[in-house]
């Protein structure tokens, strides 16, 4: 990757080298009147979702920073600013183009490695976490723990914008949407228009299949549910404790900004994310 010029702490956009093409990022330096605290690396969601979160990844990414931490942002193959297709992206793609960014913050920080993953984001970087041991904590807002969950939460769209549609052949289920999929291989949701490799990929993805490596998990739950998603954090914290994984779940009232129509914001999940992860954690 080739580097940033980094001289005041503050955000550095620059793009890196990877096969195939070039990828975004954006650099938050550490604050240099705090004690470094080590690095976060920012897994954006799915789709629509990344460019509704975009405010709030801003807004924490600058709290980390603030609070020590150096913070990379990157937009995934075929997502966002990086170069490629949406219809071209993989999950092992996108597992690459942590590691590669996990590289190059690990060169410019001290400390602990922390992922901190949006949604499918959570997933992803989960999945990454299971390949190595150079992780040493994970950030989940409102993660999907069940990649085939998110797959058929993203086909309802399609079928929402095609309700009244009686045209011959429209799909009128997720069921017959997957077919069409696979079928031709490619399917237009929302104007995001999904390889079958893709889907197959993030449909195989479940955490409670993954190994993760000895490290903290701080689960922050986002609006309703949160019993239930409470419960599903226990259920993970008794299966990854014998490997040394400790599960911290956090429940905040807020806007679930990932699917409002308007960009919002969800304070209260800032500031608990901040009593944890702010210059003087709880």
């Amino acid at each position: 990757m080739n580097a940033p010029l980094i001289s005041t702490p503050h955000v550095e956009p620059f793009f890196f080298d990877s096969e195939p093409g070039t990828r975004f990022c954006l650099y938050h330096a550490p604050n240099p009147h705090q004690a470094p605290r080590g690095a976060v690396l920012y897994v954006h969601p799915f789709a629509e979702e990344m460019n509704k979160s975009r405010r709030m990844a801003t807004l924490q990414s600058r709290a980390f920073a603030d609070a020590g931490y150096a913070v990379l942002q990157i937009d995934l193959f075929g997502c966002g600013d990086s170069c490629g297709d949406f219809s071209a992206a993989r999950w092992e793609l996108w597992k690459n183009d942590l590691e590669v960014a996990r590289q190059w913050l690990a060169a410019r920080s001290s400390g602990p490695m922390h992922l901190w993953g949006l949604r499918l984001g959570g997933l992803l970087a989960l999945d990454y976490a299971s390949t190595t041991d150079q992780v040493d904590g994970i950030i989940l807002w409102q993660p999907y723990l069940n990649g085939r969950t998110c797959i058929n939460q993203f086909l309802r769209l399609r079928l929402a914008s095609q309700m009244m549609d009686d045209e011959p052949g429209v799909a009128h289920s997720s069921a017959e949407l997957r077919a069409q999929l696979g079928a031709h291989r490619t399917l237009e949701v929302g104007g995001y228009e999904v390889a079958i490799e893709l889907v197959q990929a993030i449909d195989a993805c479940d955490a409670a299949n993954m190994v993760l490596p000895p490290c903290t998990v701080h689960w922050f739950s986002c609006g309703v549910s949160a019993a239930r998603l409470r419960a599903n954090a226990a259920r993970l914290e008794e299966r990854w404790a014998p490997g040394g994984v400790s599960v911290h779940f956090h429940s905040v009232d807020g806007a679930q900004f990932w699917g409002t129509t308007e960009i919002a914001e969800c304070p209260a999940l800032l500031a608990a994310t901040n009593a944890v992860f702010g210059p003087n954690p709880s």
